[in-house]
């Protein structure tokens, strides 16, 4: 982690697999809590198509718990296993990003499994039993093989389609949308004690670098390497985003460049006002990159973004 967040606890990871033992096929449920400060984005975990001898069966990711300023992330997955003894589950991957998008990792401990066989069920009396004379369809018509053997092969697809989704693992996660991102961003910016401490340069820059991040992700326009001038240039092409509200936009990012670049130093509550303008302008934004949603309400009543 970068000198400016050294002073964040490290995110600590945990790992539970229930049941400890299981049999052959039997789906195991291996359960990830990463506990870490609010200021960071815990990522999905890295799963592969088979974690040593288990294969990943389905994955996804439960609802978090927010305590003051502690927040913990959860993952489940289910595994099988089809190898009996002591089976090692091999430490996963956990990526999460620190407030200004770098990216950093966490490993999860191993954990072992016992894979039994299946037990013999109720029935199976074992031992060998005396002659019970011919047995079987051996008068049955033609017809009835033909019947036969069409379940069989459509249990063998079934099963071969069963086990070739389980090898392909679970689908990506959905991307997150642009607005989202960049209000978690600003909120998490928000909590953060750069203003009282002094690093006012730093806190421009990340309102700079977050709408950089959310027109070049949500407005496919290049902003991340270009200046004020060039962004604002291709911006005057989209005509669904207001005059008044790239006006704004300007003012607010020319403010970050003469803090960045030109030792302009503004007092904390000149730095809340900008960042209140940030905020307000991806308010104001979002509804056109969620149009086509029928279920979105935007937070702003300006009549040039509302939606009909």
């Amino acid at each position: 982690m970068s000198n400016d967040f050294a002073n964040l606890p490290a995110p600590s990871v945990q790992t539970q697999v229930d049941p400890s033992t299981a049999t052959l096929g039997d789906l195991i449920t291996l359960t990830i809590r990463v506990t870490h400060p609010q200021a960071l984005q815990v990522d999905p975990p890295l799963f592969s198509k088979n974690l040593g001898t288990f294969e990943v069966y389905a994955s996804t990711r439960l609802p978090g718990q927010v305590t003051g300023d502690k927040a913990v992330d959860q993952f489940q997955a289910a595994l099988q296993n089809f190898t009996t003894g002591p089976q090692t589950l091999p430490g996963l991957v956990v990526p999460y990003r620190d407030p200004m998008g770098e990216a950093h990792q966490l490993k999860t401990p191993e954990c072992v499994v016992t894979i039994a066989e299946v037990p013999p069920g109720p029935k199976d009396k074992g031992g060998i039993r005396g002659i019970k004379g011919v047995i079987g369809p051996t008068a049955w018509s033609p017809w009835w093989w033909v019947v036969a053997v069409f379940l069989l092969s459509a249990v063998c697809y079934l099963l071969w389609r069963k086990r070739k989704l389980a090898l392909q693992g679970p689908p990506p996660p959905p991307p997150v949308p642009a607005d989202v991102t960049a209000m978690e961003k600003l909120q998490r910016l928000a909590q953060s004690d750069w203003l009282t401490t002094g690093k006012i340069k730093e806190y421009y820059s990340a309102i700079s670098d977050i709408l950089r991040e959310y027109l070049e992700k949500g407005f496919n326009t290049s902003a991340l390497e270009r200046t004020t001038s060039e962004i604002l240039r291709d911006l005057r092409k989209k005509t669904e985003i207001a005059t008044d509200c790239q006006a704004e936009l300007r003012e607010l990012l020319d403010t970050c460049d003469l803090v960045k670049f030109a030792k302009f130093r503004p007092d904390a509550s000149e730095g809340a006002v900008a960042h209140a303008a940030a905020v307000k302008f991806v308010e104001l934004t979002r509804a056109i990159l969620r149009k086509d949603d029928a279920e979105f309400v935007p937070l702003t009543s300006d009549p040039h973004l509302r939606k009909t």
